[in-house]
């Protein structure tokens, strides 16, 4: 027979070595002179535990609160998504409105300066040389003319209206040009040139008067660029 030093608890049960009711360890209890009935009305029932086994304490359960998995919203994703494309299109429109306003303010304030064409100090000398390959081939047109002029040719002198003056300017400014023609008419004569306003020729002769509507002049023989034939001297500056 054991008992419980703490409730004096008393087992029959020699296998028991704990107190079933606190957990002490149960001693070996005095002889007793009669068997005492005990009475587990108010006593929680007991459990024969083996031996070789000891009570195992398992902890209070504690309450665990589940884990809920929280998931981005695809609508959320999808504004996110046009928020971002409208951020970078009002960017890009605001950089390229500053780049075109910055051109067009700059144009404004300083404009490019126009490049001025370059001054040849050297332009009369030029001038000259070309006036005098124009007078030898004038005159090597003019031997060759001789040669080969027909009987009823109109005479050619040899001399310009003034002794002074070999080269003339074409002065045509409404039409822009002065016409080398074949023939000192301006109906039968075939224009063969445009000659520029205000360019240099060379004229050979004047020996031909004439009218050209209520305009009266000479036909005077020239050459321009190699070219030999005849214009009207109303529209040259002598």
């Amino acid at each position: 027979m054991k008992q419980c030093p703490s409730c004096k608890t008393t087992y029959t049960d020699e296998s028991l070595r704990f107190c079933l009711a606190d957990g002490a360890n149960l001693i070996s209890a005095p002889d007793a002179a009669e068997t005492v009935r005990m009475s587990f009305a108010n006593e929680p029932m007991r459990v024969n535990i083996p031996p070789s086994s000891a009570p195992t304490v398992f902890p209070a359960p504690t309450a665990q609160t589940p884990h809920i998995k929280k998931g981005v919203s695809p609508i959320i994703v999808g504004i996110l998504g046009v928020l971002l494309l409208l951020t970078v299109g009002l960017f890009g429109a605001y950089i390229l409105l500053r780049a075109t306003t910055d051109k067009s303010t700059s144009a404004l304030v300083s404009p490019t300066p126009t490049a001025l064409p370059a001054v040849s100090k050297t332009a009369p000398p030029t001038n000259e040389t070309a006036a005098l390959k124009e007078k030898l081939a004038s005159l090597e047109k003019q031997m060759q003319d001789r040669k080969t002029q027909k009987p009823n040719s109109p005479a050619v002198t040899s001399s310009p209206p003034n002794s002074a003056v070999n080269t003339a300017r074409a002065n045509s400014p409404r039409d822009g040009f002065l016409a080398l023609r074949s023939e000192p008419d301006s109906e039968t004569g075939e224009r063969i040139a445009k000659i520029p306003h205000g360019a240099i020729v060379t004229v050979i002769g004047c020996p031909k008067p004439s009218n050209i509507g209520k305009m009266a002049g000479r036909w005077c023989q020239i050459t321009y660029n190699g070219q030999s034939g005849w214009a009207f001297d109303k529209f040259m500056i002598f």
